[in-house]
């Protein structure tokens, strides 16, 4: 499928021009390709690194109509010599994308995962949905622009591993007290979620097995995610080289099909009765 829903969007291919301010003061004027375009939301990449909260102007090339955008999340770390940035629409100069988007459904929130984020001004840390891009995105130098309850203002939002690397100074946000059975095993398993392609992102997983002549499903939560698997903790104890099929973010309604995967690790993390899986999403056969 060359489309792929998400916050109401879809997953495209097209050249857009980028001119704003660079962080060095700098005016810019870019031709790239936007990636995911939803009715108020964009994302880009760019060679210039840019300000949370900064205006740019983009027009899509296509047909070239343009729009004023805020800066509302971007990432620092260049890769390849390219910035991730995600823009928020303010003002479109006529029908920008051109697109029919997908309705979202009643009471949908868009949320696909939860990551941790930091307040860069005061330290305050929380657990909470990011729903503005997506999973594979959330890696070191991830800043997002959120208002902070504490500052009373809008701040820049570090992403973090997880509870423990927030300034262990500032006092635990609203609910950290009662961390998931996860974040819990997380912390004893002592894993190092800084490895390439991993993000620590509670989401749910729904597994199909079959066992004993019948389909079982299991529906869990994931640890991390990379861009080819899981790792996600369960009751049920499976077994290493196990050919299973999943969904991953399961969202309960949604008419999603399963994917194979391969069981290729299985921890017992102590002092507790899951066990902690780790799968392999397998290539479709033809």
């Amino acid at each position: 499928m060359d489309e792929k829903q998400r916050i109401g969007g879809v997953i495209v291919t097209m050249p857009v021009r980028v001119r704003g301010m660079s962080t060095q003061t700098k005016f810019f004027d870019e031709t790239v390709e936007a990636s995911l375009v939803s009715p108020q939301a964009v994302v880009i990449q760019l060679r210039n690194l840019v300000d949370l909260e900064t205006e740019v102007h983009l027009m899509n090339l296509q047909n070239n109509v343009g729009g004023t955008f805020r800066v509302t999340w971007v990432n620092t770390q260049a890769k390849d010599g390219w910035h991730n940035v995600g823009l928020e629409l303010i003002e479109a100069e006529g029908d920008l994308w051109e697109i029919s988007f997908p309705a979202a459904e009643a009471g949908e929130d868009g949320a696909a995962a939860q990551a941790w984020l930091a307040c860069q001004r005061c330290g305050q840390r929380l657990l909470t949905s990011i729903p503005e891009v997506e999973a594979a995105l959330l890696c070191d130098g991830f800043l997002i622009a959120r208002a902070c309850d504490r500052c009373k203002a809008t701040t820049s939002w570090e992403f973090r591993t997880g509870p423990e690397q927030a300034d262990s100074a500032s006092a635990p946000a609203e609910g950290e007290s009662n961390l998931s059975e996860s974040e819990k095993i997380l912390h004893k398993l002592g894993k190092d979620l800084r490895r390439k392609g991993r993000a620590p992102l509670q989401m749910q997983i729904k597994v199909l097995r079959q066992k004993y002549g019948t389909v079982l499903e299991d529906i869990c939560e994931t640890v991390n995610v990379s861009g080819n698997g899981a790792y996600f903790l369960s009751r049920q104890n499976y077994d290493v080289g196990e050919l299973i099929e999943v969904v991953l973010p399961y969202e309960e309604g949604a008419l999603t099909i399963p994917v194979p995967a391969r069981v290729v690790r299985r921890d017992e993390p102590p002092g507790s009765y899951l066990h902690a899986i780790a799968i392999q999403l397998e290539s479709e056969k033809e």
